[in-house]
């Protein structure tokens, strides 16, 4: 039996070999997030062995985040000349070395040794999301776009959630250089299936492609010049919007998952092993795939593919968990605000930085359009690195997700903006 998950009358051989390429893809995009968020969860043991305070490990964090947005802007435009395929295990390839390398500096101790290895971490982590959309372009067609990025989102979960519950027990049992070694033998596995199971386009398997939003695009299946990617996406007023309110939610999702681990060691004085940080820490990733699918199904299928509508509601209401979440201090109450935080921070970022950019990148600039459009998010989770640890070093934890309140509020705006936006169809 085929389990379809959309009404367009596809054969089952295409079903079952997109679920296949999918499946593979969101495993292989987990891995990197498992090797990216090594750092969030190693955080406190990480300054406690050296005896570094918060803007200090924030300088790495920042390396690592404006390393990223850099490599967003190239890999993009590098990801819709050498194909999907190429990018994601190019990028795996070194996020598993440089992880490696980033466990071996606790002999060496230096803090600019570990900003380049995260810096260098940074810039290969950024062959992912761009690999991932330019592949799933070619895959989805526009209205399938939102559902299946929710569901794609549980790649990214599976990730934060491995990370997020096995390095707690690490931590508790093994030094925390192994945060970052035991990960990466996973992603090496990972890859590894990726390599044999990973297609750019329906058309390498003598499949039909799928209907594009450009009738052009369909017809036309030649590399995209560098003119016309430029055209495409940077002369598009409404990807300049999107990328902005990315930034946004750069700001607010990477300020919260960065620190949330630490806040909840610090303040609450929760051991990492405690059954009260395991349920924390696996229902944050959940209830995201749950935030990220139900923001797809609604802009699929309420709003007719438009993104704006879902991800302006889903910004104010972040706006309000955070302004509640300075109002209880006891930590059951937090940890449950945390988990709500994380399913409306979870569906801008799958509406934005996947389905908007495959929507008005089209199939044959979607790798440079996400990429363009996630390296705002980086810049703006740039900030939450120095910048969150400037404010906790000098006025405490009451500042850390306060300071993220201007940004949801800017993001809601933005996105009512564009609430009625949908790409334009052309004729062939």
């Amino acid at each position: 039996m085929v389990i379809r998950f959309t009404d367009v009358p596809y054969s089952d051989e295409f079903i079952n070999r997109r679920h296949r390429n999918w499946i593979s893809l969101a495993l292989m995009y987990g891995s990197y997030y498992m090797c990216r968020y090594s750092l969030a969860i190693g955080n406190k043991s990480i300054c406690d062995h050296f005896k570094w305070n918060n803007e200090q490990i924030g300088w790495i964090i920042t390396a690592g985040f404006w390393a990223y947005a850099l490599g967003q802007m190239t890999n993009g435009f590098f990801t819709d000349r050498i194909g999907g395929r190429r990018a994601i295990l190019t990028g795996a390839t070194g996020t598993i070395i440089l992880n490696i390398l980033f466990g071996f500096g606790k002999e060496i101790g230096l803090i600019s040794y570990f900003i380049v290895i995260w810096l260098l971490n940074g810039y290969f982590q950024a062959f992912g999301a761009p690999a991932t959309i330019k592949i799933n372009s070619s895959w989805f067609s526009l209205k399938e776009r939102g559902i299946f990025t929710g569901i794609f989102a549980c790649g990214i979960e599976i990730g934060r959630w491995s990370i997020y519950g096995l390095g707690g027990y690490i931590l508790t049992r093994l030094s925390w250089e192994w945060v970052f070694f035991i990960p990466s033998l996973i992603a090496i596995i990972i890859g590894i299936i990726g390599y044999f199971s990973i297609v750019n386009n329906p058309e390498d398997l003598n499949l039909p492609p799928v209907e594009q939003t450009d009738a052009r695009e369909e017809k036309d299946r030649s590399t995209p010049k560098i003119r016309e990617l430029f055209c495409k996406v940077i002369m598009n007023r409404t990807i300049w919007i999107i990328a902005f309110a990315y930034f946004c939610t750069g700001v607010v999702r990477n300020g919260f998952e960065q620190w949330f681990p630490k806040y909840l060691q610090v303040v609450h004085h929760i051991k990492t092993d405690s059954t009260l940080f395991q349920i924390t820490v696996m229902a944050i990733p959940v209830c995201a795939v749950m935030g990220a699918t139900i923001a797809g199904y609604l802009s699929d299928k309420v709003f007719n593919g438009r993104r704006g509508p879902v991800a302006c509601i889903m910004y104010f209401s972040q706006v309000i968990l955070i302004l509640l979440f300075n109002y209880f201090s006891q930590p059951v109450i937090s940890c449950l605000l945390l988990i709500v935080l994380s399913i409306m921070i979870s569906g801008p970022h799958a509406l934005l930085g996947a389905a908007a950019a495959m929507d008005f990148g089209g199939r044959r600039a979607a790798g440079f359009a996400g990429g363009f459009i996630d390296s705002w998010q980086y810049i703006g989770a740039g900030l939450t690195g120095f910048g969150i640890g400037i404010i906790l070093d000098k006025v405490g934890w009451i500042g850390w997700l306060t300071s993220l309140t201007g940004f949801a509020f800017l993001g809601g705006i933005l996105m009512a903006i564009i609430w009625n936006r949908l790409p334009e169809k052309r004729e062939a």
